[in-house]
C-alpha cells in the first residue's frame, strides 16, 4: 500500500493549505491540528493517506508540548498502566485501519467528531476518585487507543478520562496528554511501517508538511491575542460540525446507497 498517497499537485496543495489552518488553530487554541485535518484530507482521500500525512507534524508538535527536558519520572507511576494499555489498543486499531472498509472508518469518524464537539460544547465530564484510577487507566486506555488506532483520533477520549481525574493542573495536562500522544504515535506509525503502509515517500510528505504546519502555529499564536478565543473555538467547532456532517452523509451513502 505504498502507493496509498496521492501525488497529484491539486491535492497536495490543498493539503499545504488544511495543514496551514490545522496549524494556526493548534496555535490559537493550544489543540485542533488532527482533529481539523485528518477529517478535512479524508473528504479528498483515504482515511489511511490522510492519517499518514499527519505523522511527523503530530510527532513534532507533540515534542514540544511534552517538554521531554523535565522530569517525567513523577507521571510514570500514576499514568504508567494508562500508556501501556493504550498501546494495546493503539496495535488492535491500526488492524483496523488496514483492512476495514474505508468509508466505514470515515462515517465512525464523523461520528466521533460530532461527539467530540457535542462533549466540548456541555463541557460534560465524568469524576474518577484517585482510589478507582487503577481500574480506570486500563480501560480508558484500551478504548482511547483502540480508536486512535483505527482513526488516529486518540485525544477525544484522553481528554475526557484526564478531565475527569482529581489533583491535575492544566500544566501537568498538557505535558500527561503530549506524552500519551507520543506513546500511541510510536507504535502506530511502527505498525505502519511494518505492514507496508508508512514508507519513504509517506515520510518525506509528511515532513514537508511541517512547512505550511509551522507557519500557521505562529501565525495563530498572533491571532490568539487579538481574537477572543472562545469565539474562535466556537468559529472552529462550527467548521467542524460541517465537515463532520459531511463525512457522515458521503460515507453513508457510498456504504448504503450503492445497493439501491
Amino acid at each position: 500500500m505504498l502507493d496509498a498517497l496521492p501525488f497529484e499537485p491539486w491535492m497536495l496543495a490543498l493539503a499545504a493549505v488544511i495543514f496551514f489552518t490545522g496549524g494556526m488553530i493548534k496555535g490559537a487554541l493550544g489543540f485542533g491540528l488532527p482533529l481539523f485535518a485528518v477529517p478535512l484530507l479524508a473528504l479528498v482521500m483515504p482515511l489511511i493517506s490522510a492519517i499518514t500525512l499527519m505523522g511527523v507534524p503530530v510527532l513534532i508538535s507533540n515534542l514540544y508540548q511534552a517538554k521531554l527536558t523535565q522530569p517525567i519520572t513523577p507521571l510514570l507511576g500514576r499514568f504508567f498502566p494508562l500508556a501501556v494499555f493504550q498501546i494495546i489498543g493503539v496495535l488492535i486499531g491500526v488492524q483496523i485501519l488496514v483492512t476495514a472498509n474505508m468509508d466505514a472508518l470515515k462515517l465512525g469518524l464523523g461520528c466521533l467528531i460530532l461527539l467530540n464537539i457535542i462533549l466540548r460544547v456541555t463541557r460534560w465530564t465524568l469524576k474518577i476518585p484517585l482510589e478507582k484510577e487503577r481500574y480506570a487507566a486500563p480501560v480508558a486506555g484500551l478504548a482511547a487507543g483502540f480508536v486512535g488506532g483505527s482513526t488516529s483520533f486518540v485525544g477525544p477520549l484522553l481528554v475526557l478520562y484526564l478531565s475527569s481525574l482529581n489533583a491535575l493542573d492544566r500544566h501537568t495536562f498538557v505535558r500527561v496528554i503530549a506524552l500519551l500522544y507520543l506513546s500511541g504515535l510510536i507504535p502506530m506509525y511502527g505498525s505502519l511501517t511494518a505492514l507496508n503502509v508508512f514508507g519513504t515517500s509517506q515520510l518525506l510528505l509528511s515532513a514537508a508538511a511541517c512547512l505550511p504546519m509551522l507557519a500557521g502555529i505562529r501565525f495563530g499564536e498572533r491571532v490568539r491575542k487579538y481574537c477572543s478565543e472562545v469565539f474562535f473555538e466556537r468559529l472552529i467547532l462550527g467548521a467542524l460540525a460541517i465537515i463532520g456532517c459531511m463525512l457522515i452523509i458521503r460515507s453513508g451513502i457510498a456504504l448504503f446507497g450503492a445497493g439501491n
